[in-house]
This record gives structure tokens, C-alpha cells and sequence, in this order.
């Protein structure tokens, strides 16, 4: 893994931010392939801005200026005030699950989360990230990306089956997925795509298996009308 030596230092904050818990130095150099030494100049240097904080001995998690840029962050992106009434009435006119998706740095990152009263056993949860290459949420997203982009992800995976999947994804402007993250778990997710073919992100429903199997054709339908209801809005 190349990275430019300016960023580094924001490639680890990446990969602590995306951790499912407090993660080691060495465990970061053995992620990122930067020599041990150089990962904890790096992470002096984020613990000064408050970017990280170290728990215990040795381990590290984002630091309280996360806070900050989470609300900053929340303030100042239309896409969630644009998307949230939709994202309500299809949560509302389904009784499930429905998360608003963005690709960010080769992964798919939960931006919005409105969460059913049902119970639902789903890995998904605002701020949580996921491979790219697995699930409908995040297949439907890698479906819209450049040529290059989609390569740097599928990498050594079984390239032809994944790009004839993702073919199909882009015809039919959908992506559905059972039980391929969370056992037991249906899914499906429409792409956000304004002019120009600009992917903003997508709107994924999520719901037990064994509840969707009556109502995948009305759900398919309600979630892509919310997503492109939603790019209407953003291209006005």
C-alpha cells in the first residue's frame, strides 16, 4: 500500500475511526504497512489535537475533537436534512429499518440511522463502516463508482462474478442481499445519483428474512422511489 507520506498520519485516523474497538499500534502497522516507529510520531501528533486518545496501555480510540467534527459534520450536510422526512415516511410505511449510505475511503459508512421498532439483529449503526464489496448496501454503491475506484476495491476477489453482479445492479438501479452480512437479515438499497452521474450516496431498508419474504416487491419499490425522490430534491 503506497501512501503519500502527508497523508499518513490522516490514512490511521481512517483506520482507528473505523475500528470496532480500541485498536493497537501494532495492530495499526501491520494494517497499513507504516513501520512502528513512524506510527507513533503519527499518533503524537493526532493525540496534540485531541484527533485520537490513547485507552488503557497501548491502545488507541478518536479523541474529543470527533465530537466536534460529527456535529460539524451533521450541521452542515444537506444530504441528511434532505434526506431524514424520507427516510421517516419509508420507515413509517414499512414498520423497518432504513439507513442513508456513503462511500468513504473504500468502505460504506452509516451517515443516518432510523432504526425499527421491531427487533432487527443488524450490524448497521450510525457511524459504522462496512467492506465494500459485501451486502446490498455497499454493493449498490461500488456499482456507481468510476472504473478505477470499482478495480482498487474488487482487487483479488473473484473480479468477473462480483462485475456481473454489479452489472446487474446498474440496470435494474437496485441492490437487494439475504443473510450476506447478518444472518437472517434482508436488505435493499437504492443509489442517490444527481446530475452528471454523481453518486451522493444511497438509502438502504433492512428487515429480519423471514418478514420480507411477503413484502420485497412493495419494499424494492418504496426505497427506490425515496432515493430518487431525494435526488430530485438535491439537483433543485
Amino acid at each position: 500500500m503506497n501512501i503519500p507520506a502527508s497523508e499518513k498520519a490522516f490514512f490511521l485516523l481512517s483506520l482507528i475511526a473505523s475500528s470496532r474497538g480500541p485498536i493497537s499500534a501494532k495492530e495499526l502497522s501491520l494494517q497499513s504497512r507504516i513501520p512502528l516507529s513512524s506510527i507513533y510520531r503519527h499518533l503524537t501528533s493526532l493525540s496534540k489535537w485531541s484527533l485520537v486518545q490513547e485507552r488503557g496501555i497501548g491502545l488507541y480510540v478518536p479523541g474529543a475533537m470527533a465530537v466536534q467534527l460529527s456535529q460539524g459534520f451533521q450541521q452542515g450536510n444537506t444530504l441528511i436534512s434532505w434526506a431524514r422526512p424520507l427516510m421517516n415516511e419509508l420507515a413509517n410505511n414499512t414498520g423497518e429499518s432504513v439507513a442513508l449510505m456513503m462511500p468513504v475511503a473504500g468502505q460504506v459508512l452509516c451517515i443516518d440511522m432510523i432504526d425499527s421498532s421491531q427487533p432487527l439483529r443488524c450490524c448497521y449503526q450510525k457511524g459504522a463502516s462496512q467492506p465494500m464489496y459485501k451486502g446490498a448496501s455497499s454493493k449498490v454503491l461500488l456499482a456507481y463508482l468510476s472504473e478505477d475506484a470499482r478495480r482498487r476495491v474488487i482487487k483479488e476477489r473473484n473480479a468477473d462474478v462480483l462485475e456481473h453482479e454489479l452489472k446487474m445492479i446498474r440496470e435494474q438501479n437496485y441492490a437487494t442481499s439475504d443473510s450476506e452480512i447478518d444472518e437472517g437479515v434482508w436488505g435493499v438499497s437504492a443509489p442517490i445519483i444527481t446530475g452528471n452521474k454523481k453518486l451522493h450516496g444511497s438509502i438502504s431498508l433492512m428487515a429480519p428474512s423471514v418478514r420480507a419474504e411477503k413484502n420485497q416487491q412493495q419494499w424494492i419499490k418504496l426505497t427506490c422511489h425515496a432515493a430518487t425522490k431525494l435526488a430530485h430534491i438535491l439537483r433543485e
